[in-house]
């Protein structure tokens, strides 16, 4: 190892002995290196550095060991000038804090929520706890009341945690740097890095991380400049990216009518494209520079976030990405696409306000895109002798004679290949390997999916002289593949993937399948929801906590749980939104549709109309297709009534995921088509819901055209109570109580004697104004008696009376809901 290897593995581990401490329960075993290490040895606050120390010695080379321990104490370290860039990278990290001397505290403190200590609203929530536990994507890490820490006592659940991730560990080449931080990011995320009161909240995993990151930065500077240990040298650049045009480019449609076929998988392919480009820029940034990938901060929805060291090396690699990368958009896209990058130099003190940092950097990028591509406008007004060539009908863009573009094919095969997809394979090349679904030469940078195992290691073990990444997605049982692969330049990761396709034997569904599988009217429902005020939660969300609490850490811990739930946990959610292919002897149990392929292939698929054994829980696929979800926000498409239904699920699991906390809410915007209509047009218009919601005060749903709060409030009702009723209503026709008819007289009475459908809502409070006028419209009720007569059953009728002059004013959900699905 050289020095830079030396420092980077002392700060991933430098920390490592608060888990090992703690796992041996600081009784006996607690005292076995005292007489190795002496307190003078690792300086005030640092009892776990020989526990670090103990456990690198037996892993590494005694350097690394070396700086491990004295990182608290560099004066008495062999290695100086390292030792003391790792003390600063972890003041750096998360600002200089004092340990709780009562060890019993140790033993008793979960990881805090990093959602419950966010406040928009001067209301402090209630602080929850992460269950210690290893990383997975299941409601298993939701958050837990404040009660249930009561009386822990931590030490099984640390030794369990221990003896699982040090067996994990041991199976690795200790020097491979990207499967050892996948083994700590799945043990350690939810270990606390510290147990003050103020800091119980950020993660080892984020510490050991950022502060590694840091240490990456500060290494480099100090090979161009002179590096001192005051906090205010500006020793870092954060680089931010982000790609523009990304709405137009995916749901762009030159011809709706000719290009039908293979659209769900082009518009999936569309988007994970630019998912994989995006990481793909931000790969390249780090490695130009000869970062890792700790020094990636954020990197999702078209967006990354980079701590770089500030040094004229990194301004020219900024420079350089930014004209190729934008030169191909121009090439290939026609300039459909922008990459805005830009850059601010900080010191350590602006790292522990990072909030602010991230404020100025928007500052910055809003005003670049004022003046895109100014470093290309000869290839922007570059003026074409003759236009000679056929159109594609998909994109626009040239393409051979009745046929599609090469990039609309390719788009397509992408949202193919990523249907059951098991691994995502990164590679790093300067030649495309053949099969490849993802690469652009420049960026020497190549991905693709596999299915199975047998796949992957035939790919990695035919090319012995490349990199790779093999990831295995939403799975964290990810070394299962690794004694059967020889090829020795090949790391381990997992990777959380929202990348539900509806499928059958690997065959995608058309989006007219998923309509077919609608209960009722043959409809699909296209739905867009994002995180509400998540600028502000940014920013301003850890104001109250004084000088530091919007450090590095707590920021990248933050963005990391939100992305967990987006790309991780909403596969799960998905999973109660089944088609099946087998009844398994229970046809009683569902309705049957049949579907047909381009190839004039039929396939019969069932749908369950009530509920189903437990054997069945395993089987069956989702009938949402995800067209992205990751960071804040998603989009995605199914059925009519699944994704009505989805969206009250992932609300509700979303509020719960975020600690119930009165500051973090979500909106989101529903459009209700035919599957002919040009999904791409749908997809505006579900954005243009969305903005309904955010325009009238946030946390609300819009849906057949109504602005609707999740929830039922005093003055009003919410979209819980009416698609309650809505249900209501079906289940009295299905019951033959009440008909088809009567449903939609409901919807007749309220139009005929309400004027409030007259007022524009465009506000919160023109929101306000028309619950009001609502609220206050009685003239319906008169109607509403005279129509009941005809319900023979007077407990249904007496029933209908009480929720009907409830529900009167916001019955358009109900009666449309219950409409649909009776046709």
């Amino acid at each position: 190892m050289d020095d830079y290897q030396i420092l980077k593995f002392a700060s991933l581990f430098h920390d490592i002995g608060k888990f090992y401490q703690r796992a041996d329960n600081l009784g006996k075993g607690g005292h076995m290196y005292d007489d190795k290490y002496k307190d003078a040895d690792f300086g005030k606050t640092g009892a776990h550095s020989k526990w670090s120390a103990d456990f690198l010695n037996s892993n590494f080379d005694d350097l690394v060991e070396n700086l491990a321990l004295y990182h608290h104490n560099p004066s008495a370290s062999d290695f100086k000038e390292l030792c003391q860039m790792l003390q600063k990278a972890d003041h750096h990290s998360s600002k200089e804090r004092i340990e709780s001397v009562d060890k019993s505290d140790v033993l008793l403190t979960p990881l805090t929520s990093i959602f419950s200590r966010i406040s928009l609203n001067d209301k402090i929530c209630d602080e929850k706890y992460v269950p210690l536990i290893e990383l997975n994507f299941s409601n298993s890490l939701n958050p837990r009341d404040r009660n249930v820490k009561e009386g822990w006592n931590l030490v099984p659940e640390y030794k369990n945690l221990w003896n699982k991730f040090k067996k994990e560990f041991e199976t690795l080449n200790s020097e491979d740097f990207e499967s050892v931080l996948a083994v700590l990011r799945k043990y350690t995320s939810t270990i606390p890095a510290a147990v003050y009161t103020s800091e119980s909240d950020i993660s080892l995993y984020d510490h050991l991380k950022t502060t590694t990151a840091i240490a990456n930065c500060r290494y480099l500077f100090s090979k161009e400049e002179k590096l001192h240990q005051k906090n205010n040298q500006k020793v870092y650049k954060i680089i931010n990216g982000d790609i523009s045009g990304i709405q137009n480019f995916i749901y762009r449609v030159n011809s709706p009518e000719d290009a039908p076929s293979g659209m769900s998988k082009r518009l999936r392919g569309r988007s994970l494209y630019l998912t994989l480009l995006c990481e793909a820029i931000a790969n390249k940034i780090v490695l130009d520079l000869n970062l890792d990938s700790t020094n990636i901060l954020f990197c999702g929805g078209g967006r990354f976030t980079i701590i770089a060291p500030n040094t004229k090396k990194t301004d020219e690699i900024i420079r350089e990405i930014d004209f190729k990368i934008n030169e191909f958009f121009i090439k290939k896209f026609n300039a459909e696409l922008y990459l805005a990058l830009v850059s601010t130099p900080v010191c350590g003190d602006d790292l522990g306000n990072f909030s602010k940092v991230l404020s100025k950097l928007t500052a910055l990028l809003n005003e670049n895109k004022k003046h895109k591509f100014h470093n290309h406008l000869a290839n922007i007004f570059k003026i074409e002798d003759e236009v000679n060539y056929e159109v594609c009908a998909v994109c626009g863009n040239e393409a051979p004679r009745d046929d599609f573009c090469s990039e609309c094919h390719s788009h397509e095969d992408l949202g193919k290949s990523v249907a059951n997809a098991k691994y995502l394979i990164k590679y790093v090349s300067n030649e495309e390997i053949p099969e490849s679904d993802f690469y652009i030469d420049f960026l020497n940078i190549g991905y693709l999916f596999k299915r199975n195992k047998t796949d992957v290691i035939k790919l990695v073990d035919k090319y012995y002289d490349i990199d790779f990444t093999i990831s295995k997605l939403n799975d964290t049982n990810f070394l299962d593949i690794k004694d059967d692969i020889s090829n020795k330049n090949v790391s381990f990761d997992f990777k959380v993937f929202a990348n539900n396709v509806p499928n059958i034997k690997g065959k995608p569904l058309y989006f007219n399948h998923l309509a077919q599988l609608s209960k009722g009217a043959n409809k699909l429902g296209v739905l867009k929801m994002d995180v509400d005020n998540l600028g502000r939660i940014f920013s301003q969300g850890f104001n109250h906590l004084g000088e530091g609490g919007a450090s590095i850490s707590r920021i990248s811990s933050l963005s990391f749980y939100m992305d967990l739930f987006f790309s991780g946990r909403i596969n799960q959610i998905l999973s109660g939104f089944k088609f099946y292919t087998d009844t398994h002897g229970h046809d009683e149990l569902f309705r049957k549709i049949e579907i047909k392929f381009d190839d004039e292939s039929v396939e019969t698929l069932y749908r369950p109309i009530g509920l189903l054994p437990d054997e069945f829980e395993k089987l069956g696929s989702s009938t949402i297709h995800i067209n992205y979800s990751g960071g804040d926000d998603l989009l995605v498409v199914g059925p009519y009534d699944d994704i009505i239904q989805f969206a009250q699920e992932f609300r509700d699991n979303f509020k719960t995921w975020a600690a119930n906390n009165e500051s973090i809410n979500i909106s989101g915007g529903i459009t209700i088509v035919s599957p002919k209509f040009p999904i791409g047009k749908a997809a505006i218009m579900a954005d243009d819901e969305l903005e309904k919601s955010k325009d009238c005060g946030r946390d609300k749903l819009t849906v057949f055209g109504e602005i609707l709060s999740w929830k039922s409030k005093d003055n009003y009702k919410g979209f819980d109570e009416l698609f309650e009723f809505g249900n209501y209503l079906e289940d009295l026709y299905n019951k033959k109580f009440i008909s088809k008819g009567f449903i939609y007289s409901l919807l007749k009475i309220w139009n005929s004697k309400s004027k409030v459908k007259q007022l524009s809502i465009y506000d919160e409070k023109s929101w306000n104004n028309n619950i009001f006028e609502k609220k206050s419209t009685k003239a319906f009720v008169p109607l509403l008696m005279y129509k009941l007569r005809l319900i023979n059953d007077k407990d249904i009728r007496d029933d209908l009376a009480k929720k009907g002059i409830k529900y009167m004013p916001w019955i358009k959900l109900p009666v449309s809901w219950s409409s649909l699905r009776l046709r």
